[in-house]
């Protein structure tokens, strides 16, 4: 019996609770109706409720805030650079949407608690279960919900990982403090020029970030890094590859960067039309022999365009850039970086990086949709010598699973310039 099977069976409901003068809603597992197939092998369960007008508004339950930050994360001691680069690009996805009421209520006695399994596929880590328990309460009225969450993820390849985050919001969203502990013992391939090389990575990530809002779109801020790894691999080749790779036991990189983000989009889960445009730099001070200091840069805009009341189109522009001698899981990476479908994260990694993806959606009614995606992606030594190219482009199927909130699960596949097709299952857009 799979994980997912098993989840099924013994899971009949996820139950949203709050404190006093809240509500509590339970929803049925949506996937039941799904095929086993297909439902085995969705990654990640992304989800946010706002209650509708005319009701008290309460903490908006996000599911999908607690996904990104316990299951993206934990698996970021084998995909870092992924990591931080999706951690600066859907930050402004995370927030909730407008207010539904003008009489809000806060307090962390007001907040909500939510508790979901997860089932997931990662074509790094094989498929596997991750648990999520979150708690999100408003620290003042005009604020968006805070949150303290803890995650365990395993895998069927042996990977393993837990990890505890907290984000508040203060000051009518004016400040905003987040930190993330993550543990992780992780199994994956590194494609490298001498094949594919199974690699096993272990180690701890502290993150931390303040932003300021200088206006209700504007935000400013700072972060900071530690991480601390060993990677090893039972291939011979392993101690043969570049030092950038075969790094030292209990490897550590400490780093401090600056932030900006300035979002104009008209919904948070389902943008329709506006932009976000994000930047992050962070300087990188390596340990031991490694020596190196790097500084790595991202920047990402995104655009939508409505077509229609049931047509939109997304446009995707990625920028990376992280010049000198880097540790390969902190180089610019097609897929990694800039959420690119179509190749495994490890397969072009390199100092700069630039890409463009166009995706068409289209909606069928109230549940059904279709998308059609592609993209171009180049990755070199440089931005005057992008010399590894790579091309994709693949058709998409959503299903609504909430009918009030436009959250969808999503089944792409994708064919590369290779030749080579990968399935990518989820919920929620790509960006």
């Amino acid at each position: 019996m799979s994980i997912f099977h098993f989840i099924c069976k013994r899971t009949k409901t996820i139950q949203i609770k709050s404190g006093a003068g809240g509500f509590h809603e339970s929803f049925s597992p949506w996937w039941r109706g799904l095929t086993s197939s297909v439902a085995t092998e969705f990654r990640r369960l992304r989800h946010a409720y706002r209650p509708s007008k005319g009701q008290n508004r309460q903490v908006p339950i996000s599911i999908r805030s607690l996904i990104f930050c316990l299951v993206c994360l934990s698996v970021s001691m084998g995909q870092t650079a992924e990591v931080i680069a999706a951690e600066s690009n859907l930050d402004h996805k995370l927030s909730p949407l407008n207010d539904a009421s003008a009489k809000p209520e806060f307090g962390v006695r007001n907040g909500s608690l939510i508790i979901a399994p997860i089932p997931f596929s990662d074509p790094m880590i094989d498929t596997g279960i991750a648990l999520g328990a979150g708690y999100l309460f408003k620290i003042d009225e005009g604020s968006d919900p805070s949150m303290v969450g803890l995650g365990y993820l395993r895998s069927q390849n042996g990977s393993s990982a837990y990890g505890l985050t907290f984000n508040l919001a203060l000051q009518d969203n004016r400040w905003s403090i987040g930190m993330t502990f993550i543990d992780a013992d992780i199994n994956y391939d590194l494609i490298t020029a001498l094949g594919t090389i199974p690699v096993s990575q272990q180690g701890k990530l502290i993150k931390s970030k303040l932003t300021y809002g200088i206006t209700s779109d504007f935000h400013l801020g700072v972060s900071a890094r530690y991480l601390e790894s060993t990677i090893g691999s039972s291939n011979p080749i392993f101690p043969n590859l570049p030092t950038h790779i075969r790094l030292p036991n209990q490897f550590r990189t400490v780093g401090f960067g600056l932030l900006a983000d300035y979002d104009r989009l008209d919904n948070k889960i389902y943008p329709t039309s506006g932009f976000n445009l994000s930047f992050s730099s962070t300087y990188n001070k390596p340990s031991g022999r490694f020596g190196d200091e790097y500084i790595k840069s991202i920047l990402t805009y995104d655009k939508y365009f409505s077509l229609g009341e049931n047509d939109v189109v997304a446009i995707r522009l990625t920028g990376c850039s992280a010049p000198g001698r880097v540790p390969f899981y902190d180089l610019c990476s097609i897929g990694g970086t800039d959420a690119f479908r179509g190749f495994n994260i490890t397969q072009f990694l390199d100092n700069a990086l630039v890409s463009s993806q166009v995706e068409y959606r289209k909606r069928l009614g109230k549940r059904l949709g279709v998308v059609a995606f592609g993209g171009i992606g180049g990755v070199g030594g440089g931005f005057d010598a992008l010399n590894n190219v790579a091309s994709a482009f693949g058709l998409g199927l959503r299903y609504r699973v909430s009918k009030k909130f436009p959250v969808d699960f999503a089944v792409d596949g994708s064919i590369n310039d290779e030749q080579d097709s990968v399935l990518y299952i989820s919920v929620g857009q790509r960006f």
